[in-house]
């Protein structure tokens, strides 16, 4: 059986830690990770980015002024830069990591489709792997994921939950983000 590797803003792990579902109930774990998986690539389509620590490429327009945005960050380094295909040195540059932005003191032209950029950007994602790098991602973007997939893994048409004394009633949102995962992501 091949098993395709899915990267995710949480794991499998931490995600049941945080809803309070122990680790040996694997009764809901295909389920929650299908709502993880889904959670994740709806953040990064709302955010417009990727969060995954890895080589990206882009072909962007010039904008005519000292600042050009990447779409994914924090920016770690520029291999490889070129305006109008000709080879440019990264060491006339800042990054403005953080920003996603690239500064050139002398100005970026205006022009369409001229600049190819290479550069490391991202997060090392959260694993549950044995000796796996600690994660950099954020935490808001965790927290915003296991939100996310909870809200998806209720039941479509129920809006309202009571166990014992303690009675829940959630707002229809329709296919929009909730509130709470809209503020942690700050779209």
């Amino acid at each position: 059986m091949l098993l395709a590797v899915i990267l995710m803003l949480t794991t499998l792990q931490r995600a049941k830690g945080m809803l309070s579902i122990p680790l040996d109930d694997t009764s809901q774990d295909l389920y929650l990770l299908s709502a993880l998986a889904a959670a994740s690539e709806w953040i990064e389509r709302e955010c417009n980015r990727s969060f995954e620590y890895k080589t990206y490429q882009q072909t962007l327009d010039g904008p005519g002024t000292q600042f050009l945005r990447l779409r994914n960050f924090p920016i770690h380094s520029v291999s490889k830069l070129s305006i109008y295909d000709k080879e440019q040195q990264t060491d006339s540059i800042k990054i403005e990591s953080e920003n996603g932005m690239l500064f050139k003191r002398s100005g970026w032209p205006c022009e369409a489709r001229i600049i190819d950029v290479e550069y490391l950007a991202g997060y090392i994602l959260p694993s549950d792997e044995e000796g796996a790098p600690a994660s950099t991602l954020p935490q808001k973007y965790e927290l915003a994921c296991v939100l996310l997939a909870q809200t998806l893994m209720r039941e479509q048409g129920v809006t309202s939950e009571k166990v014992g004394n303690i009675s829940v009633t959630y707002k229809d949102e329709g296919r929009s983000l909730p509130g709470a995962v809209k503020a942690l992501i700050q779209l």
